[in-house]
């Protein structure tokens, strides 16, 4: 037997007014929403994917709520594929005042869909959160799915229901198919809230108008009647029945005129991003493939760019052609002494700190990604630079997404710096951590983060200690340009051995060091930051440290010389 649900008929009666009072505690004001954010909530409703239309819907209510009623948000399957244990409070219980609605706003707006559909932990979790309330909380959970985690959400609720905690769960079931109310729907009977059926947008904003109206108003929801059963007539006669095999459905990939042909294209499971069907080499021909729900899976190049699982939803219908369109990607502008990088990439919040993102590419084209927030990563030499986070993007839906790579910085050598091939410079942040280093350098542009650093030297790996230079503004979009061109060299007589150690000093209006760089086996010359320095000279290993030059000062851009 079907379980009673509400439908928009009914949704519609409430809010005007059909609610039955009931005798409410004062503090019977917490709302508290547990959103799905699986994969699957990329499928589409009236062109639009349904995590659009959640987010968008929640924003609203929220907002909508009166001040002294107290909300949180809780959200699963929202940063990491294939993880039962991706829930999060995104939003703690809390009134909803301004500050709050504010911040509520900020977070619901990077919600992402990828993983699984954990209900039964989540549900744990949030009356968990609940448990000391004093008065009845009411909690709406709006899903796509059933459980995909092995769990028994319907057994969880009727528990916790029987222990005592006082709470009320109502469920949205949005976009559900028939096979599926009843699974989902046993959660808000066993909790002894109302089920609603979604749609559309429409009625998803009307179900949670609904609850969030009964909450306001300190009212129960009735649920619907019961339905009338259905007696089925017995005749004496049997009849001829036919039916038909579910046959495949054809895929068919409508790509925007920036994409290039991939290597392969693929199928892969909605929640665990498992590939179930895999295209090699047949460019975007058509494709059939059996009926149900996919995920769409992009591989641009075999070893220049990652395996790409767009995040798309294809629902394929037996008999029937689906139309894809590949219209989602991202395409880098730059000017022309931006280099092409070992790869560059789209790293997102569940990608492994340290590791190479999980969307990456070697080729400066479009290229097709998933929609969601990242930070734009650039990786410009194998080795010889540190990856640089050059800030968080927001890939939109449906258009190619232009990025802007222009922030930069090019030491200018003076003809008196030496090309040494072991050297490197590196930025220095204001809490003196390393931020950028580029070593075996030449003297080119190189794509740096924006702010304010100090810029440290290095003229070789053994022959020098770190010689700072200065400080050095970055303003995004901007090639800054540091002049390398202030130092000390000496002039020594043809043959004469270089010492093992000469160290310049710069001192400070007391005289006191404030830094020294070290000088090994060589006469320079070698960059200095402007300032006044001293000079102390060892000749040998373990031999007597003097100092050969008490005061002198180094004006920027010049090049002083000591006659030995």
């Amino acid at each position: 037997m079907l379980r009673s649900r509400i439908t928009l008929p009914i949704v519609l009666a409430l809010l005007i007014g059909t609610f039955t009072p009931s005798i409410a505690q004062a503090n019977d004001n917490v709302l508290y929403y547990i959103l799905d954010a699986s994969g699957s909530m990329w499928q589409r409703v009236e062109g639009k994917p349904r995590i659009t239309i959640a987010k968008e819907t929640l924003a609203r209510l929220l907002e909508e709520t009166p001040a002294n009623v107290r909300s949180g948000v809780t959200v699963y399957g929202h940063r990491r594929r294939g993880d039962c244990a991706d829930i999060e409070e995104i939003i703690a219980l809390g009134p909803m005042d301004a500050a709050n609605k504010a911040r509520a706003q900020e977070r619901i707006r990077f919600i992402s869909a990828r993983g699984k559909t954990p209900i039964t932990d989540s549900i744990q979790l949030t009356i968990d959160r609940l448990r000391q309330e004093e008065g009845e909380s009411t909690i709406v959970l709006v899903s796509d799915g059933l459980e995909s985690c092995g769990k028994d959400p319907c057994a969880l609720t009727q528990k916790l229901k029987a222990s005592g905690i006082k709470f009320v769960m109502h469920v949205v079931g949005f976009g559900l198919m028939d096979h599926q109310v009843e699974k989902l729907s046993c959660i808000a009977d066993a909790g002894g809230g109302a089920y609603f059926t979604a749609d559309t947008a429409g009625e998803l904003l009307d179900a949670l108008k609904t609850v969030k109206q009964s909450v306001v108003e300190q009212v129960k929801i009735e649920k619907a009647p019961e339905p009338e059963p259905v007696v089925q007539e017995v005749a004496s006669s049997s009849t001829s029945i036919k039916i038909k095999a579910k046959g495949p459905g054809t895929v068919q990939l409508l790509p925007a005129a920036w994409v290039e042909e991939p290597r392969y294209w693929a199928l892969s499971d909605v929640e665990s991003g498992e590939i179930l069907y895999k295209f090699a080499r047949q460019g975007v021909a058509p494709q059939k493939v059996p009926a149900g729900a996919y995920q769409l899976v992009w591989h641009q190049n075999e070893h220049r760019a990652a395996q790409v699982i767009t995040g798309q939803i294809v629902q394929v219908k037996s008999g029937e052609v689906v139309e894809v369109p590949v219209v989602t990607g991202v395409r880098l502008t730059m000017p022309q002494w931006v280099q092409t990088p070992y790869w560059w990439g789209l790293k997102a919040a569940d990608d492994n700190p340290g590791k190479r993102p999980g969307v990456w590419f070697r080729d400066l084209a479009a290229q097709v990604v998933p929609v969601g927030r990242y930070d734009l990563i650039w990786y410009q030499n194998e080795h010889r630079t540190t990856p640089v986070n050059l800030g968080p993007i927001d890939v939109q839906m449906d258009q190619l997404n232009e990025l802007t790579v222009a922030t930069g910085l090019q030491l200018v050598r003076a003809d008196w710096v030496p090309e040494i091939r072991r050297r490197w410079w590196q930025l220095l942040d204001a809490d003196g951590q390393v931020a950028f280093k580029v070593s075996n350098f030449e003297f080119k542009p190189q794509i740096v983060p924006e702010g304010e650093y100090q810029l440290v030297y290095r003229q070789s790996k053994h022959g020098a200690t770190d010689s700072p230079l200065g400080a050095v503004t970055i303003k995004a979009g901007q090639l800054a340009k540091f002049p390398v061109n202030t130092g000390v060299g000496f002039s020594y007589a043809d043959g004469a051995e270089p010492p093992y150690m000469v160290e310049f000093s710069r001192l400070n209006e007391a005289g006191e060091v404030e830094a020294s760089v070290k000088l090994q086996k060589g006469w320079g010359p070698i960059p200095l930051q402007a300032g006044t320095y001293k000079v102390d000279y060892q000749a040998v290993r373990k031999g007597p440290v003097m100092t050969i030059v008490d005061s002198f000062d180094l004006p920027a851009g010049a090049l002083v010389e000591i006659e030995m």
